[in-house]
């Protein structure tokens, strides 16, 4: 009697693709992942609430801009899962990088000269029904390029400073910085601040002297009370210019409460009215047509009007959770590019947050800077989770590293930087 070997069939190509994507969400670092899903709900929530009225007087539907939202949520699922599941080492080979850093100029060029204007700055790329913020898409290409740049010179820059880097890195230096000059030419001071805020917070966490933060923060306060200052004693509100009507106004805003100053005014009074407890769901009488963008840049004066003190807090305390702990898994990582990306995301999530409070409080001058996860809007919610994509995967990865999986390539090199 004759047997019959039975011969394993092979794995289809998709098969082995799903089955390892299983196993990559298995180990998907989770407070970052609830944390997230918590104030996306939460944002759809508030998106709908602050929205309602705005659009009802457009005669359309009241939950038209949650569906919006919704849509942009679905969409940002794509890079989210996108960077999650990729190698993003190979973001650091050099023909990656130059070619992505191009294209991203060659938008931003193509905004500053042709872009749509919005509240006084060029900074909207329309495609048809869709318009897009090149500026949004540029942070994480940033967190990404200097993330690279960092790891790969880091003795030099230990040793020398960054003048060693500039030497040797001139074409991506000087994109960073023209990122940063065509975004000021736009005008758009929130996303520049933004994006220096981020270059300033990674570089100073690459392992430089503690002096240079010292002399960084001097400078800031020094500039911040120059700024008030200047604010104070002399009177611009001569100049016909947005921008520095905008800065006239935060100077003394119930000045201008009819004009310039009618949106830091009205926030004043959501905060208000809405105390510890709030006004109750649904109830805020500024999101009535009396606080522009609403639903948008001052969704916290809102939340704050409807649902008091205690719930604004309790949503501060999730988002600094998350800066918190993206901050310390980057100091116990051991590769220096995925520790520079956390550190790039986390300061992403800190400066958004401080100055998109800052503006609605007072603090600081109103820069248009939406608020991470809350905010309505397509483009902050793509470059939100391309962020979260790319801190996720360098959790991931370095997970496998510290279990002794596989994980180096030919563009990682700084797993050993004593080698």
């Amino acid at each position: 009697m004759s047997t019959q070997t039975d011969k394993k069939v092979p794995e289809s190509f998709g098969k082995r693709q799903l089955k390892r994507a299983i196993q990559q969400l298995k180990i998907i670092d989770k407070p970052v992942l609830i944390i997230t899903i918590i104030l996306l709900i939460v944002g759809l929530m508030m998106v709908y609430t602050a929205s309602s009225y705005l659009a009802i007087s457009q005669d359309l539907p009241a939950n038209s801009y949650l569906i919006r939202q919704f849509i942009f949520v679905l969409i940002g699922f794509l890079p989210f899962f996108g960077f999650y599941f990729m190698n993003i080492d190979k973001l650091q080979k050099r023909k990656t990088i130059n070619i992505m850093v191009s294209i991203m100029l060659i938008l931003l060029l193509i905004v500053l000269f042709i872009g749509e204007a919005r509240n006084g700055a060029r900074g909207w790329l329309s495609l048809g029904p869709v318009s897009l913020q090149p500026i949004e898409l540029a942070k994480p290409l940033v967190v990404i390029v200097l993330a690279t740049l960092i790891a790969q010179h880091q003795r030099e820059i230990t040793a020398n400073g960054y003048k060693a880097l500039i030497k040797k890195e001139r074409f991506l230096v000087f994109s960073l910085l023209g990122i940063l000059i065509i975004t000021f030419l736009f005008p758009d001071f929130g996303g520049m601040t933004l994006v220096a805020s981020i270059m300033l917070l990674m570089i100073l966490g690459s392992g430089i002297s503690s002096k240079w933060f010292k002399r960084f923060l001097l400078i800031a306060v020094i500039g911040y009370i120059v700024m008030l200052v200047t604010l104070n004693l002399i009177d611009l509100s001569h100049i016909d210019n947005y921008q520095i009507r905008r800065f006239v106004s935060f100077a003394n805003p119930f000045a201008y409460a009819q004009s310039d100053g009618l949106q830091l005014v009205n926030s004043y009074y959501a905060l208000a009215v809405g105390g510890f407890f709030g006004q109750g769901p649904g109830n805020s009488i500024q999101k009535t047509g009396y606080l522009p963008e609403a639903h948008n840049d001052f969704i916290m004066a809102i939340i704050g009007e409807e649902f008091g003190f205690i719930v604004v807090l309790l949503i501060l305390m999730l988002y600094f959770a998350l800066i918190v702990y993206l901050y310390l898994k980057a100091a116990k990582t051991r590769s220096i590019y995925h520790q520079m990306i956390l550190i790039g995301v986390a300061s992403y999530f800190f400066m958004q947050l401080f100055i998109n409070l800052g503006g609605i409080t007072g603090l600081i001058p109103i820069t248009g800077v939406t608020l991470p996860f809350l905010s309505y809007g397509g483009s902050s919610l793509l470059a939100t989770s391309m962020m979260l994509g790319l801190a996720l995967s360098a959790l991931r990865r370095d997970f496998q590293m510290k279990h002794k999986r596989p994980v180096m390539t030919a563009y990682n090199p700084t797993l050993n930087p004593n080698k």
